[in-house]
């Protein structure tokens, strides 16, 4: 009978444990949460300019140093923690000094300046380390969980061959954690929802709801690799809009926000279903196009766009606003052989399609 009794006891001590891990694992996966969000804050000021979009920085900034200070603050509960917290905490230190250093580049030297692809690339390799440091730490927790689970399998059902009294003292240890079960419940969905949210606003630019730069890179690369297996070519269109700028001097960043906004919709109505675009910079816009036969289909492909863009694409107190776009062409494997080539190849042609009157198409 004693040992039902210290059977029952263990139980009790492994429930608990349990929940301490699952608590510990909902502040592990927050605080990446907030580093992502800080980022993802950081990327859309750069992009628009828009202080708004500071807002989930500052709030990141302070959530995180909150939340490292919690699961901290476990370290008497697991010793395993001591030398990554100590790793940890120097990146996320290094991470949000990144992003100051961003924001103070964009602010001195502007969106062009070739420090700000520097700061970003650091900044965005201190978030990879960061997440393979939140990654060991989930790891610990979850071995531990792991090991809990099987305990608990094995106690439970040597204890089925016991009296009733087990049954009745399960049953109290079910009752009596009831409440905290479903808030790991919720805290699990929360965590799952947020992480899903953030991973959309990573990969896509927060204005127009198009793919980003680091979607379009990706999705760039996997393309000419296919290409490259299968034999197809690639096309890539650099499109730069023109008179974004006036309109912005002129009527204001809100009305330069509708106006961007008025001109993807009218170059979605347009493009294939196979055809990708992505918003690359502020007005600066990149299309991978497949499923074509030679440069001829893809200068017929821009000629579409910049027809498009003929109608206004806002109209500010009754007064239609106009916008064009000069676009250049690039194509893998037929001009250029590699991806970097290939994308260095597409903007020269959009900066001379610019050079040589605007609106208008040029091929490499």
């Amino acid at each position: 009978m004693s040992w039902v009794f210290f059977s029952a006891q263990s139980l009790l001590v492994l429930s608990d444990r349990k929940v301490k891990i699952a608590d510990t694992r909902y502040e592990v996966v927050k605080l990446m949460n907030t580093v992502v969000n800080a980022e993802t804050g950081l990327r859309g000021y750069l992009l628009t300019g828009s202080v708004q979009f500071l807002e989930p920085y500052n709030r990141s900034s302070k959530d995180t140093a909150l939340l490292f200070s919690q699961i901290k603050s476990r370290e008497k509960d697991f010793a395993e923690f001591t030398p990554i917290l100590i790793t940890l905490d120097q990146l996320i230190k290094e991470k949000f000094s990144a992003i100051e250093s961003t924001l103070q580049v964009q602010l001195t030297a502007g969106s062009y300046s070739p420090h700000l692809k520097f700061t970003t690339g650091a900044s965005k390799l201190l978030t990879d380390e960061i997440s393979n440091e939140v990654n060991k730490l989930d790891k610990i927790l979850r071995d531990e969980n792991d090991r809990i689970e099987v305990t608990l399998s094995l106690t439970i059902n040597r204890l089925k061959l016991a009296s009733l009294v087990v049954v009745f003292l399960i049953i109290s240890i079910l009752l009596v954690n009831y409440k905290r079960t479903i808030s790991l419940f919720e805290h699990a969905s929360s965590s799952q929802e947020l992480a899903e949210e953030f991973g959309y606003l990573a990969m896509h630019d927060a204005l127009t709801h198009l793919p980003n730069r680091r979607n379009f890179e990706q999705y760039l690369k996997k393309s000419i690799s296919q290409a490259a297996r299968s034999k197809q070519k690639v096309g890539l269109l650099y499109m730069d809009l023109d008179g974004f700028k006036l309109i912005n001097d002129q009527f204001g960043h809100d009305a330069g926000d509708d106006a961007l906004i008025g001109a993807v919709t009218k170059i979605n109505h347009v493009l294939r279903d196979s055809d990708f675009i992505a918003r690359v910079g502020g007005d600066e816009f990149a299309l991978v196009a497949h499923n074509f036969n030679d440069s001829s289909e893809l200068l017929i492909l821009a000629n579409r766009i910049i027809q498009a863009l003929k109608e206004p694409v806002i109209a500010i107190a009754g007064r239609d606003v106009f916008m064009g776009i000069s676009i250049g062409i690039a194509i893998y494997p037929d001009q250029v052989k590699s991806i970097k080539s290939l994308i260095s190849a597409a903007d020269e042609a959009m900066y001379k399609a610019k050079s040589t009157g605007k609106n208008q198409a040029v091929l490499h």
